[in-house]
């Protein structure tokens, strides 16, 4: 019985053995199969480019076209690709030759359409020295005016002391009309004449018998005459203002005589609008004259404050519309309000000249 328990326990013995023998085995099956998976994902991942390296390339197969001129097409233009489909057929089979397509005439006549469209803008041309009141291709300008020069040197001195664009408009037939136009242009100011013309009030009824003022009534070569006397007076002028004439602008045929001799002339007009029934405007547009309107006046009130109430209301003006034009003249009180503003202006809002505003700068 003894043997017999032996031999169990040997044949036991003999099963635990065989099991830790292929329980290695196995684990080192399984593991090499797992080597070899894990080795395999390396070498794929590894091996295949990654999403960045092909933007990469992407980027410098467009950045680079002329380097490989069969990708040309697709990056530059829509029309290209089809002369290109065209070019292949053409070596491979001969009997479709693809020369015809390659040159379109409709492709070279569609630019000569385009240039021969913006004919029509001659109808344009005269409106486009008027700037739109609306339009804002910078800074916002204004112009500042001073009329009534001529009759005094140390005017101009206080002027020019302020150290700012102001455009002189000078009154002709005055003790020192030239010598203004000459300091004026001197120190690089524009000039203007400073035409007189009938008002409608009865304060100046002595400008519409006046020999220098423009009146209702007078012939064309009255008023050719009036302005080739006075502008010689002024010859640096670049345009003309009217000094009061509320009736006078609002003369059609007044107007239209004097349009047609400041068009001979090369000369703009600024409307001082003494009138809101100003006829000055229409006419200026059909003689093709350029012309501007003034929007301010900055010393209608005397004193200091009022000029600079109505200056801060040019302002406004300025940036609401795009420019504006005031006018004052050369009181004492506007000098100062003049002195006083230009340290705490709008510096947003540019000061130009009516020229430059006219051209646009």
């Amino acid at each position: 019985m003894t043997q017999k328990r032996l031999g169990k326990n040997q044949r036991r013995s003999t099963k635990q053995k065989r099991g830790r023998v292929f329980a290695p085995a196995a684990l080192f099956f399984f593991a090499g199969i797992a080597v070899a998976l894990l080795a395999f994902l390396f070498i794929y991942v590894f091996s295949s480019p990654s999403p960045h390296q092909q933007g990469q390339k992407n980027e410098t197969t467009v950045q680079a076209p002329a380097k490989s001129p069969a990708h040309q097409p697709p990056v530059a233009k829509a029309p290209e690709p089809q002369k290109q489909t065209a070019a292949p057929a053409a070596p491979g089979a001969q009997p479709q030759p693809s020369a015809p397509p390659m040159q379109p005439p409709a492709l070279t006549a569609q630019p000569q359409n385009q240039t021969a469209a913006p004919a029509v803008p001659p109808e344009t041309a005269p409106q486009a020295v008027t700037p739109p009141p609306n339009e804002k291709p910078g800074a916002p300008r204004l112009v500042i005016v001073i009329d009534d020069l001529g009759g005094s040197l140390e005017q101009v001195q206080d002027i020019l002391s302020l150290d700012l664009p102001i455009t002189f408009s000078i009154l002709p037939d005055l003790a020192h009309s030239s010598e203004v136009d000459a300091l004026a242009a001197g120190a690089g100011m524009e000039v203007l004449l400073h035409q007189p013309m009938a008002a409608s009030h009865a304060a100046s009824r002595r400008i519409r018998q006046s020999s220098g003022g423009l009146r209702p009534g007078m012939s064309v070569p009255e008023v050719n005459a009036v302005l080739d006397a006075h502008l010689v007076q002024v010859p640096h002028a670049l345009g003309m203002n009217n000094h009061m004439g509320s009736e006078a602008t609002q003369d059609h045929a007044l107007m239209a005589a004097v349009m047609a001799h400041l068009k001979a002339k090369g000369l703009f007009f600024l409307d001082s609008l003494t009138t809101a029934k100003s006829a000055a405007g229409q006419e200026a547009d059909r003689a093709g004259v350029p012309r501007l309107t003034r929007k301010v006046f900055l010393d209608n009130e005397r004193g200091q404050q009022a000029a600079l109430f109505m200056l801060a209301q040019a302002e406004r003006d300025a940036r609401a519309k795009g420019y504006a034009v005031a006018i004052g003249h050369p009181y004492p009180e506007t000098i100062a309000a003049l002195d006083a503003w230009k340290l705490r202006r709008d510096k947003r809002v540019r000061l130009v000249t009516l020229g430059a505003l006219l051209k646009g700068n």
